[in-house]
């Protein structure tokens, strides 16, 4: 599971569907919740986590809801599956794919539904 810490920067809410937006270094997550049943508010700091089969990465910037800037720091390749790290600004995120779509520039985008991305732990 990856996690990296985020600082909430806004919340747009309409009946039970959230946006919550995220700074992450200079970039923005989104993070799409149904129900807040947590205390999230702007200024405050949240673990945001999501599975690395969740990710896609490719070499160029993609209309997705989550698009964020990184260069690969690592590959393991598998026979099947391979394991590739992008560091995002000092953050770890780490992608599983199949291993014959693993050729990548060091310089990449990792991509995710903002419905993907669920919130751990709330720092003050």
């Amino acid at each position: 599971m990856n996690k990296f810490i985020g600082e909430i920067t806004d919340i747009q809410s309409l009946e039970r569907l959230n946006l919550i937006k995220c700074k992450v270094g200079s970039q923005t997550v989104n993070v799409l919740m149904l129900e807040m049943n947590i205390d999230l508010k702007p200024g405050k700091k949240a673990e945001l986590l999501i599975k690395p089969t969740a990710i896609s990465i490719s070499g160029e910037r993609c209309s997705f809801e989550n698009s964020l800037r990184g260069q690969i720091s690592e590959i393991n390749k598998g026979e099947i599956l391979s394991s590739i790290t992008v560091d995002v600004e000092g953050f770890e995120i780490e992608c599983i794919m199949l291993s014959e779509y693993d050729n990548f520039e060091k310089n990449v985008f990792v991509m995710f539904k903002a419905n993907d991305v669920a919130i751990g732990k709330v720092f003050e």
